[in-house]
């Protein structure tokens, strides 16, 4: 099956699991190895709601962090303003104030809890 790229954007864990259970549903189960490998990843980190997960993301976007870090923050999940502050000063020329850290910390709260809804 041919697929034509129509966009292109970060994705987290959850959003990526969601595609490829489709695609597997779609091809009746068959994957080849890398497909395999990256199923048995996902499931076991991608355990957030997909609609969640990117509310996150679009939200943390909306706090003036771009879209990859705003992924990687969704996809590790950090609790501690430590490991959120380390995360957020790999952006060069970020100014890390404690609303944004506070912000952040508030926004991961609400979707690192949650599991997927099937």
């Amino acid at each position: 099956m041919l697929r034509r790229i129509e966009s292109r954007r970060y994705l987290t864990y959850a959003e990526a699991r969601k595609i490829l259970e489709d695609r597997i549903a779609e091809s009746g189960g068959a994957l080849n190895p890398t497909q395999d490998r990256t199923w048995q990843y996902l499931k076991l980190f991608g355990t957030t709601d997909p609609a969640a997960a990117r509310e996150a993301v679009d939200s943390l976007v909306k706090e003036g962090l771009d879209e990859y870090l705003a992924v990687q923050l969704v996809n590790m999940c950090p609790n501690e303003d430590g490991y959120i502050n380390a995360i957020l000063s790999s952006k060069e020329g970020l100014e890390i104030k404690e609303e944004l850290l506070a912000k952040v910390k508030e926004t991961l709260s609400k979707v690192c809890t949650q599991s997927p809804s099937k």
